[in-house]
């Protein structure tokens, strides 16, 4: 999973490179990282997507894009797996509360390598919290 996770996460930041998506910032490195949408989630008009960075000092990190299109407030925060085992996490890392009709960002999670993390949303119209897979 981790090799899987790493080769994934290199074709992820040269196809960024290539398409030209988002901002294109080369590192001391040498390092292209352009911030890529990964995976994204719904509940009841809350919209959150997991945006992930590499950057050329941190490594790989990863933040929470929330989008409220209704009235009713949202919240939207990240699980983190810092050893990749997903039985066992930290949640509610990042939360921001987002009230109707507008859209905020979370501060980001370090998501280096054997690290897991999903972004989470919930609307205060809505019992259940809904998550994105892990990545």
């Amino acid at each position: 999973m981790t090799k899987a996770k790493s080769v994934l996460r290199r074709a992820a930041v040269v196809a960024g490179a290539v398409a030209g998506a988002g901002v294109l910032v080369l590192g001391g490195s040498g390092v292209a990282s352009a911030e890529t949408a990964r995976y994204g989630v719904w509940s009841a008009s809350c919209h959150g997507t997991m945006m992930t960075e590499n950057n050329s000092v941190v490594g790989w990190q990863v933040r929470n894009q929330v989008d409220n299109y209704g009235d009713a407030e949202c919240s939207g925060w990240m699980d983190w797996a810092p050893e990749g085992n997903t039985s066992h996490f930290y949640g509610l890392q990042a939360r921001i509360w987002v009230p109707g009709h507008n859209s905020l960002e979370s501060g980001f999670v370090p998501d280096n390598s054997p690290a897991l993390t999903r972004v989470c949303v919930q609307a205060a119209n809505d019992g259940t919290a809904r998550c994105s897979s892990w990545w």
